[in-house]
């Protein structure tokens, strides 16, 4: 194997074993007349995809994912860590387990920033089984709307005590 290293010709014809899709569609419209070594087609390559180092996921595009209702834990897992390993620097593991962590809602987020995981791995079974206990019912998971209407009747008991409509009331006892 090592022979090849040196060998540019080989190089070049099973460079395009390790392209598929787009970018095997270019490599064959390429114009071979321009290729005359491997650091031309090196070259070539980096002019072409470069684009992809400079306007590919970063740290703010992996806080920005959210997992889609349709997605199931494992597949939502699975699409945060492709866009995972494009980031350029990678991140560290704790950055990682407090990424992934934060793109979750109300109850996972809780649960999630309560767990002592200090591996990703760990941080995703985690998620799976608090997926599947949800989905067996041994956990309510109240929705967003049900929530909210309970936050606002809490205002609104707390309102009482200032009174309504900017109307005081006098709530100190009165001597007898």
């Amino acid at each position: 194997m090592v022979e090849v290293i040196y060998n540019e010709k080989l190089l070049i014809h099973f460079f395009q074993d390790s392209l598929s899709d787009a970018a095997l569609t270019w490599y064959i419209w390429l114009d071979n007349t321009k290729i005359k070594t491997w650091k031309d087609l090196v070259d070539a390559f980096i002019r072409q995809y470069k684009f992809n180092m400079d306007v590919g996921p970063d740290r703010s595009s992996l806080q920005a994912m959210k997992k889609d209702n349709k997605e199931s834990m494992r597949e939502y897992t699975q699409r945060w860590r492709e866009t995972l390993v494009q980031v350029n620097p990678s991140l560290l593991e704790k950055e990682m387990i407090n990424f992934f962590s934060n793109t979750f809602k109300a109850p996972y987020f809780e649960y999630l920033v309560r767990s002592s995981a200090h591996y990703f791995s760990n941080l995703v079974v985690i998620v799976e089984r608090f997926e599947q206990v949800i989905r067996l019912g041994k956990i309510v998971y109240l929705t967003e709307e049900k929530s909210f209407t309970r936050k606002r009747k809490e205002t609104e008991f707390h309102n009482i005590e200032g009174g309504y409509k900017g109307e005081r009331k006098n709530y100190q006892k009165k001597d007898t």
